[in-house]
Parts: structure tokens; C-alpha cells; sequence
């Protein structure tokens, strides 16, 4: 599943930076889209990790939330290594990362029901339903 895409890169951080950080070290001042893809795979991987055991994927809305968390998860694969990455690259993975554990452990919602949770059955009144046999009242009531 893509939570983050090329356009979300470019919308986040701004076109120059997004060349910066994917050319190789020649003259060329063109994003590189290959490289690009390989960091955003990493990222959506990554988040892939992180929601799987909550939530049914692929999730049916993407939050916003979520899409900027995938960014800075993306900047951050692109970066290691580079002389681009800077602390703030590396704290705003740190961030991104302690939300998506949040995510995880369900003190973040994402919105719609997580995997496992049970919803009431449906039926056609919503009666209470009666069965012969014992009770547990014991014939104490």
C-alpha cells in the first residue's frame, strides 16, 4: 500500500530538496525517480510493519496524519549515508517512528475498526434472544 507518494514528497518538502536529496552527486538537477521510488517502497514498507497487527490493510482512507509520517520516514531512508542528512531529518524519523509504536499499541487511532476488534452481530431486530436450558440464575431470583 502507498501511504506516501512522489507528489506528497514534493508537496512536503519542495521539489529542491527532493532533487537534492535523490540526484546522484553530478550536475544533473533532476529528481531521481528510481532512487525516489526505492526510499518511498522503504517507507510504505515500514508503516506496512507498524499497522498490520492493528489495522486490516490496506487501510480504505489514508489519514494526513499518516502521509506526512511517511514522508519523514522516506527523507530519512533517502538520506542515510548522504552528506544531507541533518538532525532535523533524523528527528523527525525518531517522531515518526514513536507515533507509528503509538499506532500500534492503539494510543493513535487511525479512525475505522483495528484487526481483532469485534463489532455487534447484525440482525434483523437487535431482540434479545431467550434459549430453554439452565441459567445461571440458579432459582435464586
Amino acid at each position: 500500500m502507498s501511504y506516501v507518494t512522489a507528489e506528497a514528497m514534493i508537496a512536503k518538502f519542495g521539489e529542491q530538496e527532493i532533487i537534492d536529496l535523490t540526484a546522484d552527486r553530478g550536475l544533473v538537477q533532476t529528481i531521481n525517480f528510481e532512487k525516489l521510488q526505492m526510499v518511498l517502497d522503504a517507507a510504505n514498507s515500514e508503516i506496512d510493519g507498524y499497522l498490520i497487527g492493528r489495522y486490516t490493510l490496506p487501510l480504505k482512507v489514508i489519514p494526513a496524519f499518516l502521509v506526512s509520517l511517511g514522508c519523514d520516514i522516506a527523507h530519512f531512508h533517502g538520506s542515510v549515508g548522504e552528506t544531507v542528512e541533518t538532525n532535523r531529518t533524523k528527528s523527525r524519523y525518531e517522531i515518526a517512528i514513536k507515533n507509528l509504536v503509538n499506532i500500534s499499541k492503539g494510543l493513535i487511532s487511525l479512525g475505522g475498526a483495528p484487526a481483532g476488534e469485534s463489532a455487534p452481530q447484525a440482525t434483523s431486530s437487535n431482540n434479545v434472544m431467550w434459549s430453554v436450558g439452565r441459567n445461571d440464575f440458579k432459582g435464586r431470583w
